[in-house]
């Protein structure tokens, strides 16, 4: 099992509670660039600085060479010590879910949970996220499960349990004579 995740370590307790020691995660290349890029927008003196350090960073980062944060040997082209140490630390907090996004991409494998986020935006963001709404955890989940229902297409079949076993079975006799 392969788990595409922004890095949230509560998403990754949860996984492990679920799936356990056979999940593997995979830190998500969008939410990894854009850590760094915010970080380096504290750490580069000047703009151009910055272009030149991002590029080098996600040269390395795109082939999951999680330490080319080693970039600033020296200690004075860096702005902001704190964000800088945060980057390091950052990079080496998730060492093991940075892998190398250029191959895997290339293998027409994902890289990113952006379709994940936006079946969650489908699912509950944009029924349950609108003004004036709130939702208790029992009624969020019972529209989340009837909204996965109709995405599904799965609509009659979740409502009609004895009609789609009836239309499966008659299914099953006609592809038999």
């Amino acid at each position: 099992m392969v788990a595409i995740t922004d890095g949230a370590q509560v998403i990754r307790q949860h996984l492990y509670a679920v799936f356990g020691v056979m999940l593997v995660v995979i830190l998500d290349w969008y939410h990894l660039g854009k850590k760094v890029r915010d970080l380096m927008s504290m750490i580069a003196r000047n703009k151009e600085e910055k272009t030149i350090h991002l590029k080098f960073i996600f040269y390395y980062l795109w082939r999951g060479e999680f330490y080319c944060f080693r970039l600033f040997r020296d200690q004075s082209s860096v702005k902001n010590e704190e964000k800088h140490l945060e980057l390091i630390g950052y990079l080496n907090k998730h060492r093991d879910e940075i892998i190398d996004y250029r191959r895997r991409k290339k293998a027409g494998k994902m890289i990113g949970s952006g379709y994940i986020e936006k079946g969650c935006d489908q699912v509950v963001g944009h029924r349950q996220k609108k003004k004036g709404m709130s939702w208790r955890e029992t009624g969020s989940r019972g529209l989340g499960i009837l909204k996965v229902a109709e995405l599904n297409h799965e609509w009659e079949r979740f409502w009609f349990p004895a009609e789609a076993a009836n239309d499966s079975t008659n299914l099953q006799l006609a592809s038999n004579l």
